[in-house]
């Protein structure tokens, strides 16, 4: 059995021995990565010890008690976003879109808090459609250039005298009228409704003194109008061609020219026809809207 002094000189010779071949081993890696200059896999010193590796990082060293392992930071999850209530939003396509998601919901799911958040949200709606309403007739008042009751009274009072001058206007100007134009009223002896149109035009020529004369469809006689005519082709010409499939009709016919402007289809009152006159020989379309 060996001494104890010899075992121990024999396990230093082999430590020895260990350490100088591990030695060699780093000094030809060295040498390795010094012909390959260009390709070295060396990886950059990282900030932490735990993070490195001894080959790597040269000035990592062996340490037996490091410091101790930094602890790894929770990343905060993401608060959800509360989603705008009605009130809190700015634009009316959003909010249009809001209270139809809140009625289809309260519609198929009908709870009672479902039903609830779509009356409130609707409610709120309402409220500010008051506000404008109000705000928008405080305006009218202010401004006269966006308040049509300066152009069209409104009051009752007001609208009778203003009835009576529009009448007084309309039947100058239609029996001034009479002197060029005068009317055709298109009948049936079979059509009631042509019956009852008959004795207003009678009232309305003499009113007016603007001539009438009476075309029978069907050639049978029309009350009013014993001397009514058969069709001769007239209404094709003043109809270009497409004749009329509708009575009673009354037209509005320049004399000079045989020129023809449809009044209108059935029983028509004789202060509409003159109103209708006046509007189609007077003023341009938008003029007096």
């Amino acid at each position: 059995m060996r001494a104890p002094s010899e075992c121990c000189r024999g396990y230093a010779n082999v430590l020895h021995r260990s350490l100088l071949v591990a030695g060699l081993v780093l000094v030809g890696g060295g040498a390795h990565a010094d012909e390959g200059a260009g390709t070295s896999l060396a990886v950059p010193p990282t900030r932490s010890w735990w993070d490195g590796t001894p080959w790597g990082d040269p000035d990592r060293g062996f340490n037996w008690y490091p410091e101790p392992r930094p602890e790894a930071k929770a990343t905060p999850e993401a608060k959800p976003q509360r989603a705008k209530t009605i009130a809190e939003m700015t634009s009316l396509e959003d909010v249009e879109k809001a209270l139809r998601r809140l009625r289809g919901v309260a519609i198929l799911n009908p709870t009672e808090d479902n039903v609830h958040e779509y009356l409130a949200a609707q409610q709120w709606v309402m409220a500010r459609s008051s506000v404008f309403a109000d705000t928008a007739r405080r305006v009218v008042w202010k401004h006269p250039d966006v308040d049509y009751n300066a152009r069209s009274p409104v009051a009752n009072s007001a609208r009778y005298e203003d009835n009576l001058r529009r009448a007084r206007a309309v039947h100058a100007s239609v029996a001034d009228l009479g002197r060029d134009y005068g009317l055709l009223f298109v009948a049936r002896a079979d059509c009631p409704y042509c019956h009852d149109q008959a004795p207003i035009l009678r009232r309305f020529e003499r009113s007016y003194h603007m001539p009438v004369m009476a075309i029978s469809l069907d050639g049978g006689p029309i009350p009013s109008f014993p001397d009514a005519r058969a069709d001769n082709g007239i209404l094709a010409a003043i109809t270009h061609g497409e004749g009329v499939q509708v009575v009673p009709a009354v037209f509005l016919v320049k004399r000079a020219t045989n020129e023809a402007v449809p009044l209108g289809v059935g029983v028509i009152a004789a202060d509409d026809l003159a109103e209708r006159i006046r509007v189609l020989t007077r003023t341009e379309p938008g003029e007096e809207f």
